[in-house]
């Protein structure tokens, strides 16, 4: 387009600065949100109220008494639902477990406040022609002393393929005792009977982009026979 005139050029200029404002805006809220996602997610059992600005990959090795299992699981968000497809394999390479979920924000989380999110999951084993287990959860996360602490709180219901229904339900508190680095503890129940803890630590060793995650888990009062520990990673990237 030819500007003819100093007007159109001053409009073209101001509509310029208005453009880059608005850039500058964006930005600064996708790394706001960017780093909500980071203070939570893996490799908590609970999940926490918020979801994925763009895209991210979470993968994770899970050593159990039973075996070691190699998690990956690509997330996106469009229409304001995050979309998640996730394979669980074996150390040979062999798949075992498929996942697929849908999570959708009903209030947003902001610091010092709170974020209600609904996800439907749906999980099967390799060659089982998806015949699977079927989620329903809601989480509610509080923000507390600038997002230094968060509170998780989840409530769902699990309808099991092959076994009984059951309720879900998971409590987490998550703390940033230093720049970029968290620490948590959980208890979550899936099955009928005792719960099963988690101690975790999180660091953001590149802010807004990867963090890695250990943590030990085990069934309380169950010594050493349903124990894992856990390793992985989050990456946060953009497809555009």
């Amino acid at each position: 387009m030819l500007i003819k005139n100093h007007a159109a050029l001053r409009d073209a200029t101001d509509a310029t600065s208005k453009s880059l404002g608005l850039a500058r805006l964006m930005l600064a809220l996708s790394i706001t949100l960017c780093t909500l996602q980071a203070h939570a997610g893996r490799p908590m059992l609970t999940d926490d109220a918020t979801i994925v600005e763009q895209c991210q990959l979470e993968s994770w090795a899970q050593r159990e008494r039973t075996g070691t299992r190699f998690w990956a699981v690509p997330a996106c968000q469009l229409l304001g639902v995050e979309w998640a497809l996730g394979v669980a394999k074996t150390p040979a390479g062999e798949p075992q477990q498929y996942e697929f979920s849908a999570k959708t924000e009903l209030k947003t989380l902001q610091t010092n406040s709170y974020g209600i999110t609904a996800q439907l999951a749906y999980q099967f084993d390799a060659g089982q022609q998806q015949q699977g287990d079927l989620q329903l959860n809601l989480a509610l996360t509080q923000s507390f002393a600038a997002d230094t602490w968060l509170l998780h709180l989840n409530a769902g219901r699990l309808h099991r393929e092959q076994a009984h229904n059951d309720w879900t339900a998971g409590i987490a508190l998550q703390h940033e005792f230093a720049a970029n680095q968290w620490l948590f503890t959980e208890l979550y129940r899936e099955n009928a009977g005792r719960p099963v803890y988690q101690l975790g630590y999180l660091a953001e060793v590149l802010p807004n982009r990867l963090q890695l995650d250990l943590s030990y888990g085990n069934r309380v009062s169950r010594s050493g026979r349903e124990d894992f520990l856990s390793a992985g990673l989050a990456f946060y990237f953009s497809v555009l």
